[in-house]
Formats: structure tokens, sequence, C-alpha cells
């Protein structure tokens, strides 16, 4: 069984997210699943949510051959709260905690291949049916400096987006740590590839990310990297977790400090049997993946409305 033979008569769209401890190498891991998912000869967009950025300069650099300056003139996710509202037919004294209780056949849904377009306007093409959109970052950016909205805010277009894709592939970096999970960004994806350096510190984190995406219902895979030193607590994250691994990445001497992408041949024989395991996973249809944005907007009001009550009492 190949890439090309695993769901090859599907249609149905894949959103992979990515989440891990800061450092442990989701963006070497999101170039190497990109090559491999390239062999589905599938519309695919790359969603750069990690405000580094690394890994929009390794592909802005690879296919266009972009620096740091041609980099600041991608068009940015955080800056499309606007033409999302508009998108979605959406007023402006409407909250986004309304919209994430909207029944799915009452939202909009968003598309890959072609593009629709609100997808067209934030993203940059890399070659026929690859692209990238970046979520961006400033070091000054005064609309949240001077804010009572915390800059998750500037994330819901880029978290409905991911969920209300219907087509096409898309693959998620979602930044370091367990923030943005705890925000729900990753809630409309199909699965989550917690990527775990073989150390004690990046277990501990990685086990906080499946606890908060667990709750949220979406289901957890995992890749080791940078397999080196076996301590006790990885043999034991290891015989854990043995049926959710999908997939384990030496330490590559040869490589280090090389873009991936130029360099894929010797990592091609790692990567591909990653997204074979991905693939052969049962995968939630748009509506079930909208059922979990439903089910977390539901339980968030009855906890407003737990801790109003409560207030209430007290004052009383």
């Amino acid at each position: 069984m190949t890439i090309n033979t695993v769901n090859a008569s599907s249609n149905q769209e894949l959103v992979i997210a990515l989440m891990g401890k800061g450092g442990t190498g989701k963006t070497f891991t999101s170039l190497g699943l990109i090559q491999s998912l390239r062999k589905l000869d599938k519309a695919m967009i790359v969603a750069d949510a990690d405000t580094n950025r690394s890994l929009s300069r390794y592909l802005a650099g690879h296919y266009l051959g972009y620096g740091e300056e041609e980099l600041k003139q991608l068009p940015l996710m955080t800056q499309a709260e606007q033409d999302f509202y508009e998108f979605q037919q959406l007023d402006s004294e409407r909250t986004y905690r309304e919209f994430y209780g909207t029944p799915f056949d009452r939202v909009k849904n968003f598309s890959v291949e072609p593009p629709d377009s609100f997808t067209q306007k934030y993203i940059k093409s890399l070659d026929e049916k690859l692209a990238l959109m970046s979520v961006g970052t400033s070091a000054l950016r005064k609309e949240e400096l001077y804010s009572n909205r915390c800059s998750h805010a500037t994330l819901n277009p880029l978290k409905a987006w991911l969920a209300l894709s219907t087509n096409g592939i898309i693959l998620a970096d979602c930044g370091g740590g367990e923030d943005v999970g705890r925000f729900g960004l990753p809630i409309g994806a199909h699965v989550v590839v917690v990527v775990v350096e073989a150390t004690p510190d990046s277990i501990a984190i990685s086990e906080d990310i499946r606890a908060i995406d667990e709750e949220l219902g979406i289901p957890v895979v995992y890749v080791l990297n940078k397999c080196l030193n076996q301590f006790p607590e990885v043999e034991a994250f290891e015989a854990e977790h043995q049926d959710t691994i999908v997939g384990k990445i030496p330490f590559i001497p040869t490589i280090y400090g090389k873009n991936p992408l130029e360099v894929f041949g010797e990592i091609e024989p790692i990567f591909n049997p990653i997204i074979e395991k991905i693939l052969s996973q049962k995968l939630s249809s748009p509506q079930q993946r909208w059922e979990r944005v439903l089910r977390w907007q539901k339980r968030l009001q009855q906890q407003m409305e737990t801790k109003k009550s409560q207030s209430f009492s007290f004052v009383s």
C-alpha cells in the first residue's frame, strides 16, 4: 500500500494540524509531510500559523526565491477579519461567539480547489498545486497592544477557515506549545499531529496538548523526532502510545541545517509511511468537524451562564 493508493478514490478534504513544544522540529516535520502529501496530486494550502514564520521562509524561499523583504509583502491572515465578516455575510454587531453557534447548513464553506474569493485573497501560490497562507507577526501590532481583546481574536478567521474548508488538502503549523489548543485553533482538523522530541520536557508538553485536543474531540497522533537518547520517560511514552505513534524520525546529522525541501530524497522513506498511517484513519465529514465547534460553543455558553448565576448568588 502506498500514498498513491491509500484513500485515492476519495475526494474528501484533508486537514492536518501540527502542534508541539517549541523547538521540537515542527517546521522540519511539516516540510517532510508536505512533500509526501504532494504525491496525492491534490491542491494543497499550507497555513503557517507560527509567528516565527520559519515554514513561510522555507517555502517562499524555495519556490519563489523570496527573502525577508518579499516575505513582508505576503497577505496576512491576522488582518482578514473584515473580509471574513463580509464572506460569511455577518454584520459588525454579530460576535464570533454567535457565529460558532450557527448550524452547518447556515454557514458558508471555504474551498481550496478552486479557491473561493476569501481564500484566494489570503494565499500566495507557490506552484500549480501548492499555496501558502501566512499568519504573520509584528513586533508592535497596536490594534492588539491597545485593545481589550486578546491577540487570539485575530486568529478567528483561520480557526473557522480550517473547520469549514471542504475540499483539497490543508496542513497547518499551529506554533509552539499548547496555547493555540486552549484557544481551539485546530478544532476543525481531521487530526492533530503532535511532534514530540524524545526528551522528558517535550513529552510533558505533548501530554498537555493531547489532553486539550481530546477534550475538544480532535483525534491525536504522534511523531517522535530527533530520536537519539532513550530516556526512561521516552520508553514509557512509547509503550503507552504505541497505537497512536505514526512515525519516528531519527537524528540525521547529514541534513542538519539544510532545507528539507532540497534533501527530501534522504528523508522520503521516513515521511511516506507517516502519511500512509494518517490517511488510513477514518476521517470526519465537514459536518462532523463543525459539530465539534458547536459542542465547544455550547459548553462555553453553559460555563458563562453558570459563572453569571454564581455572581448573582454572591451579590444577593
